[in-house]
């Protein structure tokens, strides 16, 4: 029971670390350089955009509601994290989408660009946002927003990567700053936006797919690997040309998170196996994604 609580509680505390993060490469790098971010930050800027401009709604000048805006946007999306992941995501969710959105507000945006390069400015600034979402996500939560929508379509679609997910609904948004402002913000916030899809898949360990290839005498090996990680085994009888003797090769697909325990499992089974890892352009079949921790 406390080795559960000290997990959980390190697991939170990952996920909230995450979105100060996210928050922090929002304020500190997007905002100074007048650019949009991707998803449904991003989206809370225009609607925040369409309230000032079209219905001129009068905003405070002391704090940035768009983090009450993404906050808002996102009370309907909890159901289909409920729904779509599961109980300990959901509410690892809550608590870091109420942390991000009150950071969004309070944390200071600097006037001027912390960096003069604009290039890299959002290379530096879509890697640390990047880098928040993926410890979230690694971490069993989400900092909500599409983080929601592209767990349950990597779930629901196994080619699915949640970083594509953002990309994809990135160039909507920034097709929409491209037409209201001009190219050069759309490319910059589109810098932002990749490099930060990219971290996020690259974190993102439940996401990244390896096989692993075991040369052993040990005959059992396979069956321990199905009951530790709980994936599909498959073995055949081989011959080693060097030691002249009857080999057995398991082969097995787990996730980059699940592979410390693989390694670990291995070495204490038999310390002599031969091992090959490596990361597959693609899986087809019955391959289970895990997301929740």
């Amino acid at each position: 029971m406390k080795n559960q609580i000290q997990k959980e509680t390190s697991h939170m505390l990952q996920a909230i670390l995450g979105v100060v993060f996210f928050a922090a490469a929002y304020r500190w790098f997007l905002v100074p350089a007048g650019l949009y971010s991707g998803g449904f930050t991003g989206v809370s800027q225009l609607v925040k955009l369409f309230l000032t401009e079209a219905l001129h709604m009068p905003m405070p000048e002391t704090i940035d509601v768009t983090g009450i805006i993404f906050w808002c946007i996102n009370l309907p999306l909890f159901v289909l994290g409920y729904k779509s992941i599961g109980r300990k995501f959901l509410y690892r969710t809550v608590i870091a989408v109420c942390i991000q959105s009150f950071l969004l507000v309070v944390i200071p945006a600097p006037k001027e660009l912390l960096l003069d390069d604009m290039l890299l400015n959002c290379m530096i600034g879509g890697a640390l946002s990047g880098w928040g979402v993926g410890m979230t996500l690694r971490a069993g939560g989400s900092g909500g927003g599409t983080d929601i929508v592209g767990m349950y379509c990597a779930k629901n679609y196994p080619e699915f990567g949640v970083g594509k997910l953002s990309v994809m609904i990135n160039l909507c948004i920034y097709l929409i700053a491209a037409v209201r402002y001009d190219l050069e913000v759309a490319a910059y916030s589109m810098v932002f936006s990749i490099m930060s899809g990219i971290m996020v898949d690259r974190v993102h360990d439940q996401n990244i797919k390896v096989s692993a290839f075991i040369v052993t005498k040990n005959k059992e090996l396979g069956e321990r690997i199905n009951r530790t990680v709980a994936r599909g085994v498959t073995s055949w009888n081989g011959w080693g040309e060097y030691s002249h003797s009857d080999e057995v090769v398991h082969m097995v697909v787990v996730n980059k998170y699940e592979l410390q325990t693989l390694k670990k499992l291995i070495r204490q089974e038999d310390p002599c196996a031969f091992v090959q890892i490596m990361s597959p352009d693609m899986v087809m079949g019955n391959f289970e994604k895990r997301l929740e921790v």
